[in-house]
Parts: C-alpha cells; structure tokens; sequence
C-alpha cells in the first residue's frame, strides 16, 4: 500500500469518530427506548385510577389561526377528563383576522394581545403566564401547552395528572403527525418525528435523564410557571426554555402517553418555511449553549447537562444520514482502490455508523406502531433529503440562520 492510500485510510478514519459517535449514542437510545415498559404507551389509553387531583388550563398562542381554531377547540371536548377539570384559554396574538371571535364562539377563555414591538410564541407566552392566566377565577394547578393547529388524544390530561402526582414539574407528551398521509412528505416528517419526539425521549427516560421540551404538548405544574413565566423568546423557544430548566436542575418528564398531533405542512412552500425556522433556529442554540453547557457538565460530573450538550452536538437525522452514508462509499472507494485491510478496516467502521442509523429509524417507526403507508414513503427518502439540502443551501447563502418573529406556516383545513 503507498503512502498516498495510507494517508486517505487514515483521514477517512479520523472522519468517521463524529460520526460513530452520533450513531453510538443514538443507537444507546434505541436499545433503552425499547427497553422501556412505558414504550406500550403508545395506545394512547390510560389504565390508572381515573380520580382527578389536578386542574388545568390548556392555553392556545393564535397567531391568525381562524381556519383550524374552531375544530380544534370542538375536538378538545372530547378529552375523557372531568370538564370541571380544565379550562381552555386561547392567546389571540397580534392576529389580523377572526381569531379572537372564532376561540369566544368555540367557548374558550380569551386573551388578546396587542404588542407588535415584542412578536413571538414565546413572548405571547410570557405575556399570559405573569399576568392572565395568575387572575383566572377558576384554581388551576399546571398549564398545557399546545399548538392551534393540533389535537389531543382523549386521555391526555389523565397521562398528565399521573406525572404531576408523582411529584414532576414539567412534561412532555408525545408530539406526532396528524397528517401522515397527505403527502409523501407528511410521511417522512412521521419518520423523523417517530425518532426524534418518542424514540430519544422514551430512551432518555429509561435511562433517567431529562427529555426536552418540543414545543407542543408541554405541561408545566403551576409553581414552576410562577417562579419562571415562559422566559424563552427565540424562535425555538422549546428548547430554549428546557435548556434553561435544566441549568437550574430541572428535568422534563416524558409522558409517552400523553399525545399531540399536529398538522404538518404538506406543500413545498410551506415546508420550506417551516423547516427554515425549526433547523435555522437550532445553530445560534448550538453556538450559546453546546460546549458551556458540556463544560459545566464534565466540571459538574452532570450526566443530564452532558446529554443535553450531546442532543444539540446531534445533527438532524437527514444531515447526519447523507454525510454518514456520503462517509461510507467515500470510504468504500479508497477500500476499493487501496485493496488493504487498513481501507476495508476504515469502510466496516463507516458502515457500521451507517446502520446503527437505519436501525434507529426503523425502531422510532415500530415504536409508535406506524401504518404500512408510512413505512412505504421510505422510498421517497431521497427527495425528501434533496430537498433539506436545497434548505440548507439556501439558508447558507442567505446567511440568515432563522425569521425574527412568529411566521405562521400555511395551513389547510383540517378533515
């Protein structure tokens, strides 16, 4: 072998740890995930003692939801919960439309708000949180959050009142797809949130670590909305906010069977809008918060700020796919060329990263019980992935990382 081949087997190697490490990890979240008796959760259906113990407010942001509002306010009558339980409050914020009529009709409590200096989810949040919702009437004991375009499953505040009686202060639920079948890319948006939203939490749970917060399906028990507000203001505020608990030593609880489905966007245009805003969102979190929080970890000896830091090091499942596969046949050329067991050595470890990748996708899909249809659109990955990279691109030569307020994605009604 010259020496030409042996530098290449070596770079493609030190290239590789990144990798592997991703997958590593990723893949220790799979096997916990499936390890976990809470992953039969999944049915959606409570099986405990159905006595109520805690009062909710289940509070909208609206921002020019007029079109979905009124269904999701219907739906929300559905909930197996004591109607005496909970209160829905809607947060028509700086809306331009019928918003704030449409939340009266469907018999939720109304906030309107004007602030046009200081848009945003979070700050809308904020706004209710330390004013509002602390002059209710009616007693409340925790606050959930959820998106004007989504549904709760019928036992979700049950899932809720569990955590809170066991003594949590913020929860998570499981935040899936209420539209996988509109198109080949609501499918692989199930995919990707199958992995990301059930999966690494139910994996984190297991092995006792925190699990985030995502935005939708949140719950957080009233002394802890009292003592923070919604301090987050950035456009991923969700992660934002759980970073910010987790610094004062505040885990999220998954409640796996706690369910949110929400609409996603089902057309190129309003896909690209939200993907800017959700991945763009993410770079100025990984430049503030990454490596102090990994470093105050490693001083701390604090194996939640050490995964949190490892959650944001992460790259989204479509990047880290085509690098790690890009990685592999790179690697399998030089194997190829160089026809040494350093180069075959070399391509075994990119591949190896390769299908710990494939297998924590399958197991994200076999883990909510995914229809056959999704399992189909696998085919499509390809333009789903051609597409992310046309995002990325053109964010980059935009050099614009995400919007500066809340743009609303698009939506259609829903069926």
């Amino acid at each position: 072998m010259n020496t030409l081949w042996l530098v290449a087997g070596i770079v493609m190697l030190v290239l590789a740890v990144p990798f592997v490490l991703a997958a590593l990890y990723l893949l220790v979240l799979t096997v916990a995930a499936c390890l976990h008796p809470d992953r039969q959760r999944i049915s959606g259906i409570f099986h405990g003692p159905r006595v109520p113990q805690s009062r909710f407010v289940i509070l909208i942001p609206a921002h020019n939801e007029e079109l979905l509002l009124g269904d999701v306010l219907h739906r929300l009558r559905d909930q197996s919960y004591p109607k005496t339980h909970y209160e829905v409050v809607v947060i028509a914020d700086n809306c331009e439309d019928m918003t704030a009529e449409v939340a009266r009709k469907g018999g939720a409590t109304t906030l309107v708000r004007h602030d046009l200096t200081n848009r945003g989810k979070g700050q809308a949040l904020n706004w209710a949180m330390q004013g509002p919702l602390m002059q209710l009437p009616q007693p409340w004991d925790a606050v959930v959050i959820m998106d004007a375009d989504s549904v709760l499953n019928a036992d979700f505040l049950w899932f809720m009142d569990e955590r809170l009686r066991q003594g949590h202060q913020a929860m998570q639920g499981y935040y899936g797809v209420q539209n996988p079948g509109d198109s080949w890319r609501t499918a692989l948006m199930t995919v990707a949130l199958a992995a990301f939203h059930f999966l690494r939490p139910l994996g984190r749970d297991k092995l006792g670590l925190p699990c985030g917060l995502k935005g939708n399906g949140m719950c957080f028990a009233r002394q802890l909305v009292e003592r923070f507000g919604y301090p987050a203001s950035s456009v991923v505020e969700d992660i934002e906010l759980a970073l910010m608990y987790l610094r004062h030593g505040i885990g999220v609880k998954f409640a796996a069977g706690a369910q949110v489905f929400g609409q996603m966007a089902a057309t190129t245009q309003q896909a690209d809008s939200q993907r800017k805003r959700w991945e763009g969102g993410r770079l100025p979190l990984l430049k503030n918060w990454a490596l102090p929080l990994w470093r105050e970890g490693l001083r701390e000896r604090n194996l939640a700020k050490l995964d949190g830091a490892l959650d944001l090091f992460v790259p989204p499942l479509t990047l880290l796919l085509v690098l790690t596969a890009a990685g592999f046949f790179a690697a399998l050329v030089v194997a190829w060329l160089a026809a040494s067991q350093l180069g075959w050595i070399v391509c075994g470890v990119w591949s190896g990263a390769l299908l710990a990748l494939v297998v924590y996708v399958c197991a994200g899909l076999a883990l909510i019980e995914a229809p056959a249809g999704v399992w189909l659109r696998l085919a499509a990955a390809p333009v789903f992935v051609f597409w992310k990279l046309g995002v990325y691109l053109r964010m980059a030569c935009a050099r614009k990382t995400a919007p500066s307020e809340w743009v609303r994605t698009d939506r259609k009604e829903m069926k």
